[in-house]
């Protein structure tokens, strides 16, 4: 199946009801949190791992609520990547989660990543550090970690060696923030047709629309608890912090 031309992000924007209203907004140093009146939604606050700009990198900040979804979409072309998050939690937070389609696998993203490698070990690619490569290690998978240029820690691969060596992975998971850093359709690519891909963290939108762009899996998080998550954003805390959330995985449809 051919995956559409334009970025998820555009997809998705181009399906924003047209009355989208942001109703809260928080961001934090670690997370940046949308409620409007279809749901809600987190996204990584990415300035952690690069400076943002100079100047007014959210340029409307302090009358942000009230203003349509809309007018947010150009920022996900921002050179700031905290301007990125905030467009895509907005649109993220257009969409009910329970239009999300696909068998809800319950629980962490690591326990359904073991039940695919149980049979035998598999050449697992992690796009981004997850703190279970280790693990996965120790059951005998080859395991490659990509990082972006200037991240990398020793034995990691900078990801722009991703065409060159993705294609060797049985199964591919990327970290959710690929949204943010605008690598998600480019590292599809670079993967072998018969992978099976995954999207990891609570920055990915959870809207069906992402079966068409040929992922087995997503793993995400739904908000159960819009106080306590838009609180947490707001008082800078990290993902361990991060209550009021239930993490899900919804696997393709179809998928045996």
């Amino acid at each position: 199946m051919k995956r559409p031309d334009m970025r998820i992000f555009d997809a998705l924007s181009g399906i924003v009801p047209k009355d989208a209203i942001l109703q809260d907004v928080s961001i934090g140093i670690f997370w940046t949190y949308v409620q409007t009146q279809y749901g809600s939604a987190i996204s990584a606050s990415a300035h952690r791992w690069c400076e943002d700009p100079p100047g007014a990198i959210i340029p409307l900040a302090g009358r942000l609520e009230g203003m349509p979804v809309s007018e947010l979409f150009s920022l996900y072309d921002s050179a700031s990547l905290t301007a990125r998050s905030l467009a895509n939690a907005a649109v993220a937070a257009s969409f009910p989660a329970s239009r999300m389609t696909g068998q809800i696998f319950p629980g962490k993203a690591q326990t359904l990543l073991e039940t695919l490698c149980m049979a035998k070990p598999k050449h697992i690619a992690l796009i981004g550090h997850f703190h279970f490569a280790d693990e996965l290690r120790t059951f005998g998978h080859q395991l490659d970690i990509y990082e972006l240029d200037g991240r990398c820690e020793p034995g990691d691969l900078p990801d722009s060696q991703i065409p060159k060596y993705l294609p060797n992975a049985d199964i591919v998971v990327m970290t959710s923030s690929t949204i943010i850093t605008h690598a998600t359709e480019q590292i599809l690519d670079s993967c072998r047709h018969d992978a099976f891909k995954m999207i990891v963290g609570p920055t990915v939108p959870l809207h069906p629309i992402l079966w068409d762009y040929g992922f087995d899996a997503v793993c995400g998080s739904i908000i159960t608890d819009n106080a306590q998550v838009s609180a947490t954003a707001r008082q800078g805390g990290n993902h361990k912090q991060m209550t009021g959330t239930e993490k899900l995985n919804f696997i393709r449809p179809g998928t045996e």
